[in-house]
């Protein structure tokens, strides 16, 4: 439990001191909380609910947070871009490019900043931007 409470610590002083990262890009509210993280693929023709094919980096989240809201988890960031089915509501979902590396990855339950958009029409913006940049 100090351990988990450390490392929570530690994430939340990492994204106020780096307030030029990526993660503190169009956020008002930092949410700090221990979730359920697991991993999917997909075939090499899917696509993702945002309209783009899944990549590294990308996460499927629960409808209450919007597509485009950014997660650090394990240090690394990821951003929203699909959906998990209802019944899956607690959980987070990284994308894994294999079937064997989403399986090693397996179910954890790890620390997760999540970053709530300051506003809804910025990042629906930004995903149009990147859907017609990529």
């Amino acid at each position: 439990m100090k351990n988990l409470v450390c490392t929570l610590l530690f994430f939340v002083a990492s994204s106020v001191l780096a307030p030029g990262a990526a993660l503190a890009r169009n956020a008002t509210n930092i949410k700090v909380f221990v979730g359920t993280v697991t991993a999917y693929t997909s075939s090499p023709k899917a696509v993702t609910a945002s309209g783009v094919p899944p990549s590294s980096g990308i996460l499927a989240c629960p409808r209450r947070y919007p597509l485009g809201t950014r997660f650090q988890i394990e240090g690394r960031i990821y951003q929203c871009r699909d959906r998990l089915n209802r019944k899956y509501e607690d959980r987070l979902d990284i994308w894994k490019p294999t079937d064997i590396a989403a399986r090693l990855f397996g179910k954890r339950k790890l620390p997760i900043v999540a970053l709530m958009p300051s506003d809804i029409k910025s990042i629906a913006a930004e995903l149009h931007l990147r859907l017609v940049r990529e």
